[in-house]
């Protein structure tokens, strides 16, 4: 299950080529919202990203449901994604270390 708390944390995830060329056309930064809420002792988490276009991050996502891996309700809602067209969601995941 997500777990959305009040204090949201921003990380940004580049999608920028190595390039150093200033004329380089290079799109903005991802920026996802994650959540943080500490993890117990001995916990673990696991976050699986999907990025597409909306279509094909549902399809996905009911696939992934079909096929045992995760709930349909597990996964965020569409977040914008870096380039235009494309959405990103987000599976988070706990578990005891082992």
């Amino acid at each position: 299950m997500i777990e959305m708390f009040d204090a949201p944390i921003a990380r940004s995830f580049l999608t920028d080529s190595d390039g150093e060329g200033e004329d380089e056309i290079r799109p903005l930064p991802l920026i996802l919202p994650l959540y943080f809420h500490p993890l117990a002792p001995g916990q673990e988490q696991m976050r699986v990203l999907l990025i597409s276009s909306p279509t094909w991050v549902r399809e996905t996502i009911h696939d992934l449901h079909a096929r045992g891996f995760a709930n349909v309700k597990d996964w965020s809602s569409l977040l914008p994604g870096a380039n235009p067209g494309e959405v990103v969601s987000i599976l988070t995941r706990r578990r005891r270390r082992q």
